[in-house]
């Protein structure tokens, strides 16, 4: 019997430069697209879940945002507010979920939303009706809302680009419409000259390749000659090097929290930050922006 993995394949045109070693572009259709963009859909804890896991390639660290992930998976109940809390923070769930279920390539593994009513059949009668995605959450009469039911769902449609369309992916993972002329200019882009130094390939990718794409993606400006070429560098430990780009600083002076930094005197690194609730409720929910620049102006603002 055909395994998932098998049945799920899609397949990529790879022109390769030989001389260079280096991917030059490949043709793609709806199937690579539709997965590919399908990771700007991402919260960022399901990112730093996939990961984390094993793939093609191992485990990845995605800077600080993986710590702060495995610190909530350890972190004891009794520090949450409610139940409930571990799960919105380890499985968050994606707003465009009900575009990315129609993917071929789906490489978003949290478990399909679900809806419950309190398990108390009179309580929305007496206090109005409460709709809640987690099992265990408490409704206001304090009964768990544990009764599934099940809306009706209106299907959006499949994926995020158009089925008779094809796509030049970059090595960056730049993605452009193939229309006539958009191979020939990105070869003279690139100063390619010589068509026999182009060497043409097929590559099946499965959801477990889009993985290993979403890993590099984050590690490298190549991703593309990095995953087909498997090209090795002596350096390369995706364990701990991520490469993130921070854009220029801007000021936050709405709103302040105090905070207690602890700070290692012989290189001026942070140890650790203590801090009250609203301070890890921040970075629970903030974007990787703001978390590496609240970084930054910690640094700053120490003596």
């Amino acid at each position: 019997m055909a395994t998932d993995e098998q049945v799920h394949k899609v397949s990529l045109k790879v022109l390769v430069d030989k001389e260079k070693n280096k991917v030059i572009f490949a043709e793609a259709g709806k199937d690579f697209v539709d997965a590919l963009l399908s990771i700007l859909t991402l919260p960022l804890g399901t990112i730093a879940r996939l990961v984390a896991k094993e793939s093609n390639i191992p485990p990845v660290k995605f800077g600080s945002l993986s710590s702060l992930y495995e610190s909530v998976s350890h972190l004891e109940d009794k520090y949450l507010r409610t139940q409930t809390c571990k799960e919105m923070l380890l499985q968050p769930r994606n707003s465009m979920e009900s575009y990315c279920k129609h993917v071929k390539l789906n490489i978003d593994d949290t478990e399909p939303t679900k809806y419950f009513l309190c398990a108390n059949l009179n309580c929305s009668i007496v206090s109005g009706r409460q709709l809640s995605i987690f099992r265990y959450q408490r409704c206001r009469c304090g009964n768990l809302m544990n009764r599934e039911v099940f809306p009706i769902e209106v299907i959006p449609g499949n994926g995020f680009v158009n089925e008779i369309a094809t796509f030049i992916i970059c090595d960056d993972l730049s993605v452009l419409p193939n229309v006539v002329g958009t191979s020939v200019s990105l070869l003279r882009k690139l100063g390619i000259k010589d068509m026999a130094t182009i060497d043409e390939r097929n590559v099946d990718i499965s959801k477990r390749e889009v993985v290993d794409i979403l890993k590099l993606s984050l590690l490298s400006k190549t991703p593309l000659t990095d995953f087909i070429l498997e090209k090795k560098d002596d350096n390369f430990n995706p364990i701990n090097q991520p490469q993130i780009g921070i854009g220029e600083k801007s000021s936050y002076e709405s709103r302040k929290m105090d905070v207690k930094v602890l700070v290692r005197k012989s290189d001026s690194k942070i140890l650790f930050v203590e801090a009250e609730a609203d301070f890890a409720d921040y970075f629970s929910v903030c974007s990787l922006y703001l978390w590496v620049e609240c970084c930054t102006c910690l640094m700053d603002a120490l003596p």
